[in-house]
Formats: C-alpha cells, sequence, structure tokens
C-alpha cells in the first residue's frame, strides 16, 4: 500500500499538471504539463498491488509517452521548420490527443485498463484525465471531415461495443467514448460550451462510479444479488438513465445543448447518427438495471425522508438540477 503523504502528493501534481495545461499559451508548456499527468497519475493507479496493475501501468504509460513523443516532434517541427505544414500538423496533434483519451481507432488499451484498476481510479480516468486533452483539442480542432468522422466513430464505437460486455467497468469505459464524441461535437460547434457538458458528465460519472465503489460491482449480473431499499434503487435507476441521456434527466441536457448546436450548424447527418448511437447507449444502461428494478423490487417502503442516506441526495441533484437551468434560462 501507498503511503498517504505519497498518495496526497500524486493526487496534488495530477490535479496542478491538469491546470498547468490549461492555463498555459504556448504548446510546449501544454506538453511539459502533459508529461507531468503522466508521471503522477501512475502512482495512484497502485492502491492495491496486484499483477494487473503492473501491466495496466505500463499499458498507460507505453500509450501515453507514445502520444507525447508524436506531439513533442510535431511542435519542434513547427518550431524549426521553414515550410508552413501548420494544417497537417494539427491533424497530427489531434490524432495524439485522441491517443491520450482513448478515442476510436485509439481506444483498445482504455477498456482493458478500466478492467484492471481499482473504482477510484477509473472515476479519476474517465473523468479529471480527459480534461487537459480535450482542451488542447478543442483548440486545434477545425470543422473538416476528419473532426466528423471521428466524432461519428466514437459515438457508434462507444454505444456497439458496450453491448458485448458484462463487466461494468468496461461498459463505463465504453459509455465515456460515446460521450466523447458528443464533447468533440460541442467543442467544434461552440469552443467553450464542452467545458459545461465536461462538468454535468463528470458530476454523473463520480456518482455512479461511487455506487459502483460502494457495492463493489465488477460485472452486470451483480445487480440482481444487492442488498438495496427503494430510494437507492431508484437513485441508481436515475443515475443510470441519466448517464444515457433520457429526458429529463441531467445527462441529457449538455446533449440538447449540443443538438442545438448542430442543427443551427445544419450537420443533420452526424446528428442523426450520434442520436441513434446515443439510444443504443441507453439500451446497455436499461439492461444493467432492469433485472434489479423488475426482479428485486419487493419493498413497498420508499424512505425518502432518511438524511443519513447521501443516495437520497444524489437523485434529488440529478432530478433538480435541469430544472433549475431551465428556470435561470427563463429568467
Amino acid at each position: 500500500m501507498m503511503k498517504t503523504s505519497s498518495k496526497m502528493l500524486f493526487f496534488i501534481m495530477t490535479m496542478t499538471s491538469t491546470m498547468m495545461v490549461l492555463s498555459s499559451n504556448d504548446m510546449l508548456n501544454m506538453w511539459i504539463g502533459l508529461e507531468i499527468n503522466l508521471m503522477s497519475f501512475i502512482p495512484l493507479m497502485y492502491e492495491n498491488k496486484n499483477n494487473f496493475l503492473t501491466q495496466s501501468s505500463m499499458m498507460y504509460f507505453l500509450i501515453q509517452s507514445m502520444a507525447s513523443m508524436m506531439l513533442i516532434i510535431m511542435i519542434l517541427m513547427n518550431m524549426f521548420m521553414y515550410i508552413n505544414m501548420w494544417m497537417e500538423m494539427m491533424n497530427i496533434i489531434m490524432l495524439t490527443m485522441m491517443m491520450k483519451m482513448g478515442m476510436p481507432p485509439f481506444h483498445m488499451w482504455f477498456p482493458e485498463m478500466m478492467s484492471k484498476m481499482s473504482w477510484k481510479t477509473c472515476i479519476m480516468l474517465m473523468t479529471w484525465q480527459k480534461v487537459a486533452p480535450m482542451y488542447i483539442l478543442s483548440l486545434i480542432m477545425n470543422n473538416n471531415k476528419l473532426t466528423m468522422l471521428i466524432m461519428m466513430t466514437s459515438t457508434i464505437t462507444g454505444a456497439i461495443m458496450g453491448l458485448n460486455h458484462t463487466s461494468t467497468q468496461k461498459i463505463m469505459a465504453y459509455s465515456s467514448i460515446n460521450h466523447m464524441g458528443w464533447m468533440m461535437a460541442c467543442a467544434s460547434m461552440n469552443s467553450k460550451m464542452w467545458i459545461m457538458y465536461m462538468m454535468m458528465y463528470s458530476l454523473m460519472t463520480i456518482m455512479l462510479g461511487m455506487y459502483m465503489y460502494k457495492y463493489n460491482i465488477m460485472y452486470t449480473n451483480q445487480y440482481n444479488n444487492m442488498s438495496m431499499n427503494m430510494t437507492e434503487k431508484m437513485s441508481v435507476l436515475v443515475m443510470m438513465l441519466s448517464m444515457g441521456g433520457l429526458p429529463p434527466f441531467m445527462g441529457f441536457m449538455p446533449k440538447w445543448i449540443t443538438i442545438e448546436y448542430m442543427i443551427m450548424s445544419n450537420e443533420f447527418m452526424l446528428l442523426t447518427i450520434m442520436s441513434m448511437s446515443s439510444l443504443i447507449t441507453l439500451m446497455y444502461y436499461l439492461r444493467m438495471i432492469s433485472s434489479m428494478m423488475l426482479i428485486m423490487s419487493h419493498s413497498q417502503k420508499w424512505m425518502f425522508m432518511n438524511k443519513k442516506e447521501a443516495s437520497t441526495n444524489m437523485l434529488y441533484i440529478n432530478m433538480l438540477m435541469p430544472m433549475l437551468i431551465i428556470m435561470l434560462n427563463f429568467m
């Protein structure tokens, strides 16, 4: 086990390195921030030592360092070459950021790593570790055919590949890939709006991930054996539907905004494909919780007033957030 002081140090370094990327206006400084982030996140994986963690940390290091090498080569070429190839370099930098985030076609390491790690590091990998690459991606993104193809591939891969697995960690990984496609669409239409998407997605992922951690759920069939009260079941149901992007839950709000921007940009074909893939993700979330809600619902008590349960608060947050945003828009 790692000492708490060491873990705290690496955690602060991971947070600070991402903030360094967000506050830099030079690509070289951003590269340094990404390298610090990589080297400080790897020790955080070692919560309990086993062979899987060694394998996944090596996998993470190789993929991230390969992407970093490509990034620094592009930066140096831009600094020291006299030929103007900035557009071609931008496309390669975009591909390196996709490698870092685990987006298709460079996504195979991401679900494999997720299935070998603890839930706490999984949550961090799905949320905070995506902020810095996504920020760089939003700066260099162009509305060209390559970007459209990447969005389409991400949403389709995240939806269809998630159907093949029973591991909840792999399903969450493919759901994250699907959300990355939506986030890219949001960033390409409005360069700042992806931040709101990322915040909402992170909030939903953290809440759902903490539930998985609390009950140690690794596979979908474990939902049948859970000793939950009805309130907790309802909270999990709401969070799952929210992650799938079903109205009127919180997860639909950022997708709704992205849909509006895409309609204004006349991207109807891309929007149709992304919306259909979003329905498939909703299907595998429903498949995960249908047995828990339908078969195991013996209790007639709802116990919404138990203030000690954090799950009740999570339910309220999920339910009230869309209403608050709609009210703010009308004010």
